[in-house]
Order: structure tokens, then sequence, then C-alpha cells
């Protein structure tokens, strides 16, 4: 899988953007606030339709600016042409999304472009709330595979419209046995999610460590018909639904050391980076070939013997790279790679 162009307008301090990738590796040096960071999203934003830094699809819009378009030419087994536009309405939001320029839903649009985003802020997959690692599990699976994708919408509708009934029922709006269907259709779609997130994190742990013994422990919230009966009272009391593969987790573990808990900053980092290099395992297993590796001012990061392994793995795959210090150990390493300029928003060679 290859990105061979892509074309921004107006995301975030981007304003005008057209490159063409001539190389497998991309660098791009610039000081920190000037736009490298913003650049990577932009592919991310393409591949997933999601902005990486913010939940607000608004907030990619270049200030003062009413819409936004990202496109990009990939090369997979055919050439193909996707676009991501969000444009202001009055008040809302309107989202499309384009291959070859016909429309399609989000759910039949992503997995044409397949990345590894790997960024400093991604410690917080062991330092931040549980909400985070569920949204790592989702947009990780949810890349290369279309059936996950269209289970965790239904379940994530169906968790809203149990919640309005659990409020009506707390203030006595509601039947009791209104709540049976819902239950029904959360334990449908819930076992089918919690099957694929177990699949998912035994593949990973399967692979080969680079980096030491770690390992990604699933903490299902599991959910069955037994448990949702016994719960019933506390989740109408609470108006909110407790169980579920919405409230599930993960863990990082070196050894049987809670990283979490009693890893070092050090550790934490390097089994961050683990899981981001299984990634492109566990992609190439699904896809039959490496996905787009964005690597975001991740050096100065690591040691000397990570920093070696990583610029090895980086010439494995279309890789594009963002630096702040492009020093003669970067220079030497990836003298064949494409080198961009980023300074004020503006890209140049």
């Amino acid at each position: 899988m290859r990105l061979k162009s892509l074309t921004l307008q107006n995301f975030r301090n981007l304003e005008n953007i057209e490159i063409v990738f001539k190389d497998d590796i991309t660098v791009l040096i610039g000081d920190n606030a000037q736009g490298k960071t913003n650049f990577l999203e932009s592919i991310y934003f393409l591949a997933t339709g999601k902005p990486i830094k913010t939940e607000s699809d608004e907030e990619v819009i270049k200030f003062k600016d009413e819409s936004v378009n990202v496109e990009g030419k990939i090369i997979n087994e055919e050439q193909v042409r996707i676009s991501t536009i969000i444009q202001k309405v009055g008040e809302s939001l309107r989202k499309r999304f384009l291959v070859n320029g016909i429309p399609r839903r989000q759910l039949d649009y992503s997995g044409n472009l397949v990345v590894v985003f790997f960024r400093p802020e991604d410690i917080e997959l062991i330092t931040g709330s549980p909400s985070i690692r569920r949204e790592y599990i989702d947009q990780t699976i949810g890349q290369v595979d279309r059936d996950y994708r269209k289970v965790l919408s239904s379940y994530q509708k169906v968790v809203t419209q149990k919640n309005k009934l659990l409020r009506l029922l707390r203030e006595g709006l509601a039947k009791p046995d209104e709540l049976d269907f819902w239950n029904g259709q959360q334990l449908k779609f819930g076992i089918i999610l919690q099957e694929k997130r177990k699949s998912f994190f035994e593949k990973v742990n399967s692979f080969e460590r680079k980096f030491g013994d770690f390992e990604y422990r699933y903490l299902a919230n599991l959910i069955s018909e037994v448990r949702l009966v016994a719960i019933n009272d506390r989740e109408v009391q609470a108006a909110v639904s407790l169980i579920g593969p919405h409230r599930d987790d993960f863990e990082f573990f070196q050894g049987e050391k809670d990283l979490a808990k009693y890893g070092s900053r050090g550790e934490q980092r390097t089994a961050v980076l683990d899981l981001k290099i299984t990634e492109l395992s566990y992609f190439e297993g699904v896809i039959g070939g490496r996905p787009v590796l964005l690597l975001d001012d991740i050096f100065s990061e690591l040691d000397e013997s990570h920093r070696k392994h990583v610029l090895g793995l980086a010439k494995l795959q279309q890789t594009i790279i963002a630096t702040v210090e492009y020093d003669e150990y970067l220079q030497e390493a990836l003298k064949d790679g494409q080198i961009l300029k980023v300074k004020s928003g503006v890209i140049s060679r």
C-alpha cells in the first residue's frame, strides 16, 4: 500500500498543499508549531475520516475558513482516489467521503488507506483513561475490518437508545418490559465486538516482541444475559448502561509488572513503541501488505538502540517522518529519502 500524492485545503494551519511522494521515505523538517504534525494528521484523517488530536471535526478547519478538503491517490492492487470533505452549513457541519469521486458512507470508505501513526502523545495509551484505549482498539481494528465498524456503530446506537429508556424508567415514564428489546440488541452486538477484540489481542500478543516481554491484556467487561438481568435494577437507578464493550479496557504488562502503576517513563514509552511496531505486522497479516507508517518527532524520545531499530523498520514500507532536528545520524540513515521543509504552514523542497 502506498500514498502516491496528497492534496490539502484548509487543514488546520495548512492552506493549500500538494505533495507527490517520490520515495519510500519522506522526511518533514521544521520547528515546532509549523505544521509538521498537522500534515501527518491529515494523512490519518484521510485514512480514517477522523481527526486524531480532537473529537471535534470543526477544529480541523483552518481558522476563519468554511471547509476542509483532504484528497489522496492510493496505490494498492489498483490506484484509488479518496477524499474527505467537511463543510460548514449554517450552524452544522456536512461531512462527505468520496472514492474515485463517488460518495461513500464512512463504513465503506475506511480501509482504502491504512496507516500506523506513532507520536509522543501515545504514551497516554498507558497513562490515560480507558476511553483512550477503547478508541485505540476501535480505530485499529476498524481500519481493516468492515464488519467491526458496522457492529460498533450498531452497538453505540443501541446503548444510546437504551440509556434514554433507562432515564424514562427511573422517572416512571416507561414500562420495565420495554428494556427487553434493547438488552437483546446490546447482547447481540456486544458479544460480536468482544469476540473480535479478544481475537485482536490474541493476535497482537502472538507476534515476536522487539524490545522486551511486553503483553497487552484485554479486560473485557463481559456482557451476558445473566449479567444484564442481575444488573437491571442498578442500571435503572443509574439511568445508564453499566456493562458491555463500551466499558472494556486493556493493560500494558512487562512480565508481571503493570506498567501503568509501576513502569518508568522509559518503559512505558518502549511498550507503546512495541505496540505500534506490532500494528504493522497485524495490518500486514490482514491486508496482505504493509500500511503507511507515520512517525511524529519521536527520535528525541528514544535511546540509540531503539532509534536504530525504528530507522531500520522505516525502510520496510512507505514511511513519513516529522522531525525538528535532522542530525547527521538521521541524514545518514535516511539519505535516500525525500526531504520537505515546513515553515508557517508552507511545505517546500
